[in-house]
């Protein structure tokens, strides 16, 4: 790659992160004003803490995993015959959240579906959204060993729409 493609490639990843940067900050605002108006005793109302570089692909990432946490902990509550399936996938989540070293306040709870289908295919549209952010994630993030941690996180989330596939073929 010659000098000058790398300099373009450069420009175009503080545009991407430049745009990225008034949404990512408008989440985080709102994280905080949810964790503002909760309960001074609930472990779920963290504040959000980015890593000291204060890259805002940590804090993105860590948002995304959390929203997908409380997403399957919603559905396995509802659907408690389902936990022996999904629990693995969460608790990949709650790896990939860990990974990032961002505490987030969790999302407001969502009514989860009432039947399984539906369920399942919340989760399925969930980790393909997700899967999609961390490709962006990882052309936006600066430090290779991230990159490479977050490749694993959107190979995994990829991964989850198969085997929600599966359990939904199943019931």
């Amino acid at each position: 790659m010659s000098p000058q493609m790398d300099q373009a490639t450069a420009i175009t990843r503080r545009q991407l992160l430049r745009r990225c940067a008034g949404t990512t900050l408008a989440v985080g605002a709102v994280g905080a004003l949810t964790a503002c108006g909760s309960t001074a005793d609930a472990p779920s109302a963290t504040t959000t803490s980015l890593p000291a570089d204060g890259n805002l692909v940590y804090l993105d990432v860590a948002t995304s995993e959390r929203n997908l946490i409380a997403r399957y902990t919603e559905i396995i509550a509802a659907h408690p015959q389902l936990a022996p399936r999904l629990q693995p996938l969460l608790q990949q989540h709650e790896e990939h959240l860990a990974a990032t070293g961002v505490e987030v306040a969790d999302p407001p709870a969502l009514a989860p579906p009432s039947d399984i289908r539906s369920a399942l295919g919340a989760l399925r549209q969930a980790e393909l959204t997700a899967a999609a952010e961390r490709r962006e994630s990882c052309q936006l993030a600066s430090e290779p060993e991230f990159v490479r941690t977050l490749t694993f996180i959107a190979a995994s989330e990829a991964s989850h729409i198969a085997v929600l596939k599966s359990i939904g073929e199943g019931q």
